[in-house]
């Protein structure tokens, strides 16, 4: 019994470094090479963008690249299993994280650049076909 406690905190630990590489990763390529951000969502993938909705992989991706550069920076990230929902889903997780963004590019410093506030919560899980994590749906607010 203790080995199957064992490693169960053993796998809690795995997903957890896994979940918060996989954050990190992302707001990389978001703020640096923005036209990979589709390897980081299923092909049926949703976001909720400050209320407007946009479905699919692609949608989602052109949406992305087509805002200015950013620059993200995370105050807090918090995740939990969601093993209650979807018992015979051991690799599923919903992400929180809050934090702001600077848009306008980097290199420009004569630019009165905009800090925002926001709030991102995710799913993130294991795509059965290419074994690895991607974003299944997500909603991204603005603080206003």
């Amino acid at each position: 019994m203790a080995t199957n406690t064992t490693d169960q905190q053993r796998k809690y630990r795995d997903d957890a470094n896994a979940v918060e590489n996989f954050s990190k990763k992302y707001y990389d390529i978001l703020d640096t090479r923005r036209h990979n951000v589709d390897k980081f969502y299923q092909t049926q993938a949703k976001l909720i963008w400050n209320g407007n909705e946009i479905n699919g992989q692609n949608a989602i991706a052109s949406h992305l690249i087509s805002l200015p550069p950013t620059k993200h920076h995370i105050y807090a990230l918090d995740y939990f299993p969601m093993k209650d929902l979807f018992p015979d889903e051991d690799t599923t997780y919903q992400v929180f994280v809050s934090g702001a963004v600077i848009y306008g590019p980097p290199e420009t410093t004569t630019i009165n650049k905009e800090k925002r506030l926001f709030s991102h919560i995710f799913v993130l899980t294991v795509d059965v076909i290419t074994s690895t994590w991607v974003i299944a749906n997500e909603c991204f607010r603005f603080h206003e």
